[in-house]
C-alpha cells in the first residue's frame, strides 16, 4: 500500500476512535471547556503522529538486514538491458479518487470563502451597548468568523439583540473560529470518512454549549435567552462560521437547564484521555514498525547465530503488487507480480521517485562476503583476493529450459546464489529451509560438480637425459647386508 494510502488510514482510524471516546464519555457531562480541549487536540495529534518515527523509543537493538531481495553479488552494470515496461498499479485508482474530493471539498470551501468576502464588503460598521458588528443589508441569520460580528437588526425585535450579540461576542473573544477552520480542514482531506462529519458535529455543537454556558455566566437572563434562540430561525450561511441559533436547539436548552457536573465526573478525563494516546501510539506503529521475528541459524561449531527480520517486509506488506526488489551500481530494479519490471535510476531523483510511489525503500543488502580463507592457508596479506563467486554448478538441460533467464548458479559455504542474464543475483541459504525455497521457485537444485582433478599437462617438455661425464670412475658396487643373516665365521691364518 502506497505512504499516503496508509497514512490516511491511520489518520481515520485515529479520528473515529476520537468520535468514540468523546461521545461514550465525555459528551454527557457539562465540561465543555475541557471537551474543547479534548476534540481540538486529539485531531491535531490524529493528523501528525502518524508522520514520525517513535519506534527508536521503543527498541534498543538495531535491525539487522537479511537478504531477502535481489541484488547484484558483482555490483557491475549488465552488459545490455533490454526495455521493460511499466505496469499500472492499481493503488492509484484510489488515490486520484481521494485527490478529487479533495479538489472538489477545496472549491466548496474557496466558495464560501467569496460569499463571506462579498458579505462583508456589503455590511457596514455598527455597535450596540459597546459590541460592534457589522450590520448586513440582506437577510442573514446572526454569525461570527474570527474578530467579526454580522448581524442584521432589523430581522429581531430590540430586546433579543443583546444576547445574540454577548453569544456572538463570546464566540469572537474565545477564538472559536480556530477550532472551527480546523475541523472543516479535516472534513476537506477526509471527506470520505463518516467519523469526521460526526466529529464535526460534536465539536460545533460542543462549541455552542461552551458559549451558552459563559454567555449565561456574563449575566443575560436565562429566559430571555431561551425565548432568543427559539425566535430567531436559521442555519448558519457559511459553514466555517458560528452561528446563534444552530445545533439542536432542544438539546442546547436542555444542556443549559442541566446541573453542572461533579468533580468526581471529571474522572472520565483519567480514562479517556491515556486510552485516545495508547490507541494513537499503537496505530503510528503500523507503518514504522513490524512485529520481529527471530530467525536461528547454526554454525559449522554449533553456535546459534540470532538476527532479526529487516524492513523489507514490511516494505512488501505495504505493496502487495511487489514481488521483489533488485539493486545493482545504477538502478533499482522493482519486479512486480504481473510479470512486469519498473527500472528506476540510483540518484537522488529516481529514488525519490520510487519513494513517491512506493513509500520508504528497504536499504539494499550488501554484495555476497567472500568465502573464509582455510586454516592453513598462508598469511591473507600475502595471499591473492578471493575471486568472485563462480558459476560452479552445471546447469542440466531441463533445468535452462524450466528458467530461461537463469545464467548459471554459484555456491558457498551457507549461501548460493542463482545469477541471471541481466546481472541480477538472488541468494538462498544453504539450509533446508533455503533449498525448500529455492526448489519451489526454480524447481530442483542441480547436483554440485564433482571434485576437481589434478591432471599433467601432456605438453609440458620430457625431462632432459642424464649426462655421463667423462673420466669419471664407476660408482662402487652397493652391498646390501642381510641383519637377520649370522655372520660370516673368522678367518683363520695360516702358520
Amino acid at each position: 500500500m502506497p505512504a499516503l494510502l496508509l497514512y490516511l488510514l491511520q489518520v481515520n482510524i485515529g479520528i473515529a476512535l476520537l468520535y468514540l471516546t468523546y461521545h461514550l464519555l465525555l459528551r454527557p457531562t457539562t465540561f465543555f471547556q475541557l471537551n474543547r480541549w479534548f476534540l481540538s487536540g486529539g485531531l491535531v495529534l490524529a493528523s501528525v503522529l502518524p508522520l514520525f518515527d517513535f519506534s527508536a523509543l521503543f527498541t534498543k537493538n538495531e535491525q539487522v538486514y537479511q537478504t531477502l531481495a535481489t541484488f547484484s553479488g558483482t555490483w557491475t552494470l549488465p552488459a545490455a538491458s533490454a526495455p521493460v515496461e511499466t505496469a499500472f498499479d492499481y493503488w492509484l485508482i484510489p488515490i486520484y479518487l481521494f485527490w478529487l474530493g479533495v479538489g472538489v471539498m477545496a472549491v466548496r470551501l474557496l466558495v464560501q470563502m467569496v460569499s463571506l468576502y462579498r458579505l462583508h464588503r456589503q455590511s457596514q460598521h455598527a455597535a450596540f451597548q459597546g459590541i460592534p458588528f457589522r450590520e448586513l443589508p440582506v437577510a442573514f441569520p446572526p454569525f461570527s468568523f474570527a474578530n467579526t460580528i454580522y448581524f442584521n437588526p432589523s430581522l429581531h425585535p430590540e430586546q433579543d439583540w443583546l444576547p445574540i450579540l454577548k453569544h456572538e461576542h463570546t464566540h469572537v473573544t474565545q477564538w472559536h473560529t480556530l477550532d472551527i477552520l480546523l475541523v472543516e480542514l479535516t472534513c476537506l482531506f477526509h471527506w470520505f470518512n463518516p467519523a469526521v462529519w460526526l466529529l464535526r458535529i460534536a465539536l460545533k455543537q460542543n462549541l455552542e454549549f461552551l458559549t451558552d454556558q459563559q454567555t449565561l455566566e456574563a449575566g443575560i437572563d436565562r429566559k430571555q435567552y431561551q425565548f432568543s434562540l427559539l425566535q430567531t430561525a436559521g442555519a448558519p450561511p457559511i459553514a466555517f462560521t458560528s452561528s446563534f441559533n444552530y445545533h439542536s436547539l432542544k438539546h442546547r436548552i436542555m444542556m443549559m437547564n442541566k446541573a453542572p457536573s461533579t468533580r468526581v465526573q471529571q474522572a472520565r478525563f483519567l480514562v479517556a484521555i491515556p486510552a485516545l494516546a495508547l490507541s494513537l501510539f499503537s496505530l503510528q506503529g503500523m507503518a514504522q514498525t513490524s512485529p520481529v521475528s527471530i530467525l536461528e541459524q547454526t554454525t559449522q561449531d554449533g553456535q546459534k547465530i540470532i538476527s532479526q527480520q529487516d524492513d523489507y517486509d514490511v516494505f512488501k506488506r505495504r505493496n502487495p503488487t511487489v514481488d521483489k526488489l533488485g539493486w545493482n551500481q545504477e538502478n533499482l530494479y522493482v519486479h512486480l507480480k504481473s510479470g512486469k519490471t519498473e527500472v528506476y535510476p540510483r540518484t537522488a531523483k529516481g529514488l525519490a521517485e520510487a519513494e513517491k510511489k512506493y513509500g520508504t525503500l528497504p536499504s539494499p543488502p550488501p554484495p555476497p562476503p567472500p568465502a573464509p580463507a582455510a586454516p592453513d592457508a598462508p598469511d591473507a596479506a600475502l595471499a591473492p583476493p578471493p575471486p568472485p563467486p563462480a558459476m560452479n554448478v552445471d546447469l542440466p538441460a531441463d533445468f535452462k529450459k524450466r528458467n530461461p533467464t537463469v545464467k548459471g548458479i554459484s555456491a558457498s559455504e551457507d549461501t548460493f546464489y542463482v545469477i541471471f542474464k541481466n546481472g541480477e543475483v538472488e541468494s538462498f541459504d544453504a539450509t533446508a529451509e533455503g533449498r525448500a525455497a529455492f526448489e519451489k521457485k526454480y524447481g530442483a537444485l542441480p547436483p554440485p560438480p564433482p571434485p576437481t582433478r589434478v591432471e599433467v599437462n601432456e605438453m609440458a617438455p620430457p625431462p632432459p637425459p642424464k649426462v655421463k661425464k667423462k673420466n669419471q670412475p664407476p660408482s662402487p658396487p652397493t652391498i646390501i647386508v642381510d641383519e637377520m643373516a649370522p655372520p660370516p665365521p673368522p678367518k683363520r691364518k695360516n702358520k
